[in-house]
């Protein structure tokens, strides 16, 4: 399935029905998503979506999950029932460049017993 344009603004502003959703086009044919509360007032997240992200359904799916899930996180109030399951799924980060076929290594950095102490005493 691909999404034409006007699907994926339609299926944001579904998704985010409590905010208001700002979409702009990029240059490069991606998006630019900002979402404000409802008196315009705050800008709560801005983000931009690639546009071969927006045209796979998947790929927009994992995208909206994103969102929700940093939303959720920056509010700071207790989950409720039904908002848990954004922190449980699993959602797969690209590793290669698209077009390349070369996957990039990632980097796990994991706190050495010199950084925890440098930590501990600060």
């Amino acid at each position: 399935m691909h999404n034409d344009r006007s699907q994926a603004p339609q299926l944001l502003g579904e998704q985010f029905s409590d905010y208001r959703v700002d979409l702009q086009q990029r240059p490069d044919g991606g998006l630019l998503l900002r979402l404000r509360d409802h008196e315009n007032r705050r800008l709560l997240t801005t983000w931009a979506i690639p546009a071969s992200e927006w045209r796979d359904p998947t790929r927009l799916n994992n995208f909206i999950e994103r969102i929700r899930r940093d939303l959720l996180t920056a509010e700071g109030r207790p989950l409720q029932e039904d908002e848990v399951d954004c922190f449980r799924k699993r959602i797969e980060l690209q590793t290669f460049n698209p077009g390349q076929g070369r996957h990039r290594q990632r980097k796990i950095v994991v706190a050495g017993e010199r950084l925890r102490a440098l930590a501990a005493h600060a």
